[in-house]
């Protein structure tokens, strides 16, 4: 049976034909038929009139820790990264994950208009991926990888997922560098926390510092770990990580040198301004590597730094760190299109186009 929808407004993210007033979306099986003026679909399947508002292809959270919502409201805002960080570990020994609180999680998540997310787990893999299959929210996990091994080791896994390691400060260079080989060699995503920490810059440059004594005494550098002289985007360059399907979270301490690495490369970036400010840690350089057009992408987090999985949020917040000549569709290309892309779902995904998924979001009138 067709369905054919009605809008007030529909914001397609697709170039060829961006903006339709009073349109249409022809609906049938879960996939797109037709989009375009009512009068043209109308007539084709049974009308659906959701009333004046307007659509945006369904959200996509290019980053977020699904395995931590029950830690939601337990890890206090304003400690820094390391205090935050001793929290979360504390937080993280005395409970684990239930599939109740993933559920919650994942309703929240989709009722505010989140279709799609990517997701960075580490030892409930199988919870995760039960739960957003029952609760028929899209998703690709990246089951993240950390410590002294410096071998890869991969299995098999279910559904749509790929490696990525969780640092370059939590990870040995041969381990990160022979899974983003992995990735490569199978044309996936690669993903890992890049540059969010203060301090980060000054560990791998000179191997000093209160991260680097933080890291120490915590026993969290990998083996035999030497500063390589270089930021930690230099870094992430010198062990070739970045490249068009790499997806770089947080880059917060970043310089115009860090910038340009990551521009030439073809990574994309994920922002998290919200966990950023949770934790302490600043704000990345919007403005600037918008400028640089380094491809750029949003995520929540987890609930143990932000209050909710809301991404109208996120976008609330980075809009306040770009140029007000921003246009509305590059703003909402950070939660469609981009990590569509990135994450190598665009044929399903990220605008409403004939063929793709029938997933779509209603536009806040404050963003309108």
């Amino acid at each position: 049976m067709n369905e054919a929808f009605r809008a007030a407004r529909i914001l397609t993210m697709n170039p060829d034909c961006p903006e339709i007033s009073d349109g249409g979306i022809l609906v049938r099986g879960g996939r797109i038929l037709a989009v375009g003026a009512w009068r043209e679909v109308a007539g084709d399947g049974v009308p659906r009139d959701l009333g004046a508002v307007t659509l945006v292809p369904g959200l996509i959270n290019a980053h977020a820790h699904l395995e931590l919502s029950h830690l939601a409201g337990r890890v206090p805002a304003g400690l820094g990264f390391a205090g935050w960080a001793d929290a979360l570990f504390a937080a993280m020994r005395e409970s684990r994950v239930t599939e109740s609180a993933l559920k919650r999680a994942v309703d929240e998540a989709r009722a505010s208009g989140t279709c799609h997310v990517a997701d960075v787990v580490g030892r409930e893999f199988d919870m995760v991926r039960r739960v957003l299959d029952r609760q028929s929210l899209g998703g690709f996990l990246f089951k993240e990888f950390s410590g002294r091994d410096r071998e890869f080791s991969p299995k098999a896994l279910p559904g749509a997922w790929s490696p990525g390691v969780h640092s370059l400060y939590s990870t040995d260079q041969g381990l990160a560098r022979s899974i983003k080989q992995w990735c490569v060699s199978r044309a996936l995503p690669f993903c890992l926390h890049l540059a969010e920490a203060p301090g980060e810059n000054e560990l791998f440059r000179s191997g000093s510092g209160e991260l680097a004594d933080f890291l120490r005494a915590r026993r969290i550098l990998p083996r035999g770990f030497a500063a390589p002289g270089l930021s930690s985007v230099g870094f992430a360059r010198a062990l070739d990580l970045l490249d068009e399907r790499t997806l770089a979270v947080h880059c917060v301490q970043l310089d115009e040198s860090d910038v340009q690495i990551l521009s030439a490369s073809g990574a994309g970036v994920c922002l998290c301004p919200r966990s950023n400010r949770w934790i302490g840690v600043g704000d990345a350089p919007v403005a600037a590597l918008h400028a640089a057009k380094v491809p750029l992408c949003l995520g929540t987090d987890s609930l143990a730094s932000v209050p909710d999985l809301d991404l109208w949020q996120e976008l609330r917040a980075v809009r306040a760190l770009l140029p007000a000549s921003v246009s509305l569709s590059d703003l909402l290309a950070l939660a469609t299109r981009n990590p569509a892309r990135l994450l190598g779902i665009d044929a399903d995904l990220g605008s409403l186009e004939v063929g793709k998924r029938a997933a779509w979001a209603v536009l806040p009138e404050d963003m309108s």
